[in-house]
């Protein structure tokens, strides 16, 4: 019984305490707005949220706040919360930094690819549709980021080696290579892995291989595509996958042509 009676006091003090200790800890409001969408926020090293975040109770004083953008910091600093009261941060870029970030790219892509794709002649007498043997390539890119309207701009050419059109009277070889320009917006970020969606504008090269003497003029295509990025143990350092549908359009001496298909393209990112 006096065991009981030892463990109930113990048990109310201690409740006792802990409520004493709380009624002597005074809270504040913290909220942060980002200028820059995407945006993660941390307080005290810890994520609260990506462009606007809000901590209604946290203990008045001061805190650690960092807002981050692809690793690269937008604003960092102590803030100091009173009690009772809402302290409110903006975090912006000065123009100069939105300025620069748009004068040059923030990353360079070497990539391989893979291209399956038809191969279209119009005529005026006839459409021929013949198979083409998928594509192998490498290409280079570069993505620079546009603050204002939030969009990655990229710039890319790549080269690939010739594939075999399977004709009714033999195979012909052709390769496909074009410089692109593409728009894309991200539409997905979790933890490391950012998604993103655009759409783009090619000028197909086409090169015949040997034995083939088709000339081909080149005329403007376009593209849409997927692209995952992620980050890999060092920060300067990201996977990309690329997939999506393009479309090569040319001009023979016969009439049109249409090169149109998917293509798939993995590489390392490095950021600048």
């Amino acid at each position: 019984m006096d065991k009981l009676k030892l463990t109930l006091c113990i048990f109310g003090c201690v409740l006792a305490l802990s409520a004493a200790v709380r009624a002597e800890t005074a809270y504040g409001k913290l909220t942060i707005y980002s200028d820059v969408l995407g945006s993660d926020i941390y307080v005290d090293a810890k994520f609260v949220g990506q462009d606007r975040a809000t901590i209604s109770n946290i203990p008045a004083g001061k805190h650690y706040v960092r807002v981050v953008k692809d690793e690269k910091n937008i604003q960092t600093g102590i803030v100091e919360v009173k009690e009772g009261e809402e302290t409110i941060i903006v975090a912006k870029q000065t123009e100069e930094e939105l300025l620069s970030k748009i004068r040059k790219p923030n990353h360079v892509l070497i990539f391989g690819s893979l291209t399956g794709a038809n191969y279209l002649e119009t005529t005026t007498a006839t459409t021929f549709n013949l198979p083409y043997r998928v594509q192998y390539g490498l290409g280079t890119e570069i993505k620079f980021v546009l603050p204002v309207v939030d969009i990655n701009l990229d710039l890319g050419f790549f080269l690939n080696y010739p594939s075999q059109i399977e004709t009714p009277t033999g195979n012909a070889q052709m390769a496909i290579s074009s410089p692109y320009i593409a728009a894309g917006k991200d539409i997905i970020r979790l933890g490391p892995t950012k998604i993103s969606a655009g759409l783009g504008f090619n000028y197909g090269i086409f090169n015949p291989g040997g034995g083939t003497t088709i000339s081909i003029s080149s005329r403007l295509g376009y593209f849409g595509f997927v692209e995952m990025m992620r980050n890999l143990g060092d920060n300067n350092q990201k996977l990309t996958v690329k997939a999506g549908y393009v479309n090569y359009i040319g001009k023979s001496a016969a009439g049109d042509v249409s090169c149109a298909g998917y293509f798939l393209q993995t590489g390392m990112a490095y950021q600048l």
